[in-house]
């Protein structure tokens, strides 16, 4: 029992990097998401790995064409140049950032809450496929989560030291070189900022926007190259969203919400992963019982209040972040994506948590074990989930048309209103051969333009999901199928 009390922070680390490993390296290399974000940004990474040179700016944000920074590119240059162009090196590394998010969601719990809340909220990310399957994707937004947390932690901390202004800082310019979606937040800390007086000390501003220079530079000088595109980007908003059909919809927002917070405890079972994170189709996906969804609004409206009535500090700054992320999600007018609800729900995770902690000692026994029954539903949910259109089925099929095709040239075409915007031109570069020709040269050719080849290719190659009817223009094609996915050959001279 000694051993036990003196050693039990560490024996939960272990216990929860073992779990979060395990969930999210169990059959990564069949069940990996290979899309067309991850395409454009490996494509663009491996430009610089195939003819190295710097770059100033990373992909564009949204509709706004506003550029990210490059650090996240050159990050994901690393990974393929170690692998050679192989993406599922990518995978490992987007895993392994989720089982760091989990250990912070643990420490943030444990240091500013209780060792219990950090226990749970940590489980809950650990075990809930929600979590597990956006963990496992490699992206830029994969950082939000963690930059959320390190947010929240060094405001915590500010009181201690002022000089946690310097993490805070740090946490901000990770925005701009990765995901903007914690952007909003940053409203929290200019009050606090402003609040505290610590501009007053001036050693304490320089070095803060020392620190973010060290992320945005690149951008400066991108944008004094460029009549400062980025720096005016809100002078064109309103052009923009309608040039992209966005709109003002808290409706839609809301109804996103509520079906985010039903699925945060609960995905089917047996279902593909792509699916319950597919942007361009849903069709698969799960739609939470109304009920679920509930519980988790009574919770956050629960917990809101208590953390506005409460005098602890970190109560009333997760209170703060909640709401100033719900809020600016809704009067966002672009689309109404789950993923932009990434840093929301990790925080969300604090909300159960807190609120078992704080029962009698009678009813927290049975709340802790409902929690361990619903990780087991999760478990069951991500031990069983489908590979039907994954990158192990894509290289199947990407092997089967190159045994046709042999080493002659070929192109790659799609058809269909599901699965076909899914990173196939990079993925044939990898795993066979380079097409002469792709549907997605009109997006990246300019990053490519030496492989495009105007020539009349051997081969014509259609794509598309395994559920599309073949139609009269493909009857004279040979039909391959892998999993959730088709190809249609055809030999053309």
């Amino acid at each position: 029992m000694t051993f036990l009390k003196k050693y039990r922070v560490l024996l939960i680390v272990l216990i929860l990097i073992s779990l979060s490993l395990f969930l999210r390296f169990y059959r990564l290399s069949e069940v990996y998401i290979f899309g067309f974000d991850e395409e454009y940004q490996a494509t663009y990474a491996w430009s610089i790995v195939k003819d190295p040179h710097p770059i100033w700016i990373g992909v564009s944000a949204s509709f706004l064409d506003f550029y990210m920074g490059p650090y996240f590119t050159y990050f994901t240059a690393l990974w393929l140049w170690i692998s050679s162009g192989d993406p599922l090196l990518t995978a490992y590394v987007a895993a392994l950032v989720g089982v760091i998010t989990c250990l912070a969601v643990f420490f943030v719990g444990w240091k500013f809450f209780n060792l219990i809340v950090g226990i749970i909220a940590s489980l809950l990310y650990a075990g809930l496929p929600l979590f597990v399957f956006y963990d496992q994707k490699y992206w830029n937004p994969m950082f939000v989560q963690l930059i959320v947390l390190v947010m929240f932690t060094s405001l915590m901390m500010i009181k201690k030291s002022p000089w946690w202004w310097l993490l805070y800082t740090a946490a901000v310019g990770a925005i701009f070189e990765t995901d903007l979606t914690p952007l909003p937040l940053i409203i929290v800390g200019i009050w606090l900022f402003i609040k505290g007086r610590y501009f007053l000390n001036k050693k304490l501003v320089l070095s803060c926007i020392l620190v973010f220079l060290l992320f945005y530079w690149p951008l400066l000088v991108f944008d004094y190259n460029h009549n400062w595109s980025n720096l005016i980007v809100l002078g064109r908003y309103s052009q923009q969203a309608e040039q992209a059909g966005a709109k003002f919809d808290p409706v839609g927002k809301m109804n996103s919400i509520v079906d985010t917070m039903g699925r945060f405890w609960y995905l089917a079972p047996g279902r593909p992963n792509a699916s319950e994170l597919g942007i361009f189709c849903n069709r698969e996906r799960t739609y939470p019982a109304f009920w679920l969804s509930g519980l988790s609004i009574i919770l956050l409206v629960y917990f809101s209040v208590k953390s506005f009535r409460n005098k602890k500090s970190s109560y009333n700054l997760l209170g703060y972040f909640l709401l100033v992320s719900l809020g600016f999600y809704i009067i966002y007018s672009g689309g109404s994506f789950e993923y932009y609800l990434h840093g929301f729900i990790t925080l969300f995770t604090f909300v159960p948590a807190i609120l078992i902690s704080e029962v009698s000692y009678k009813l927290k026994p049975l709340l802790i074990l409902l929690i361990f029954f619903i990780l087991l539903i999760g478990l069951n949910t991500i031990l069983s989930s489908s590979d039907k259109y994954s990158l192990g089925q894509k290289r199947k099929l990407i092997e089967a048309v190159m045994d046709v095709s042999g080493n002659n040239s070929f192109s790659i075409n799609k058809i269909g209103d599901c699965f076909i915007y899914e990173g196939w031109r990079y993925l044939f570069k990898a795993y066979g051969n380079t097409p002469s020709k792709s549907f997605t040269d009109q997006n990246f050719a300019w990053l490519y333009p030496d492989e495009v080849i105007s020539n009349n290719v051997d081969y014509n190659v259609v794509l598309t999901e395994d559920k599309f009817s073949k139609d009269e223009a493909l009857v004279d094609y040979l039909e391959i199928k892998r999993g959730g996915f088709a190809a249609y050959i055809k030999k053309v001279k």
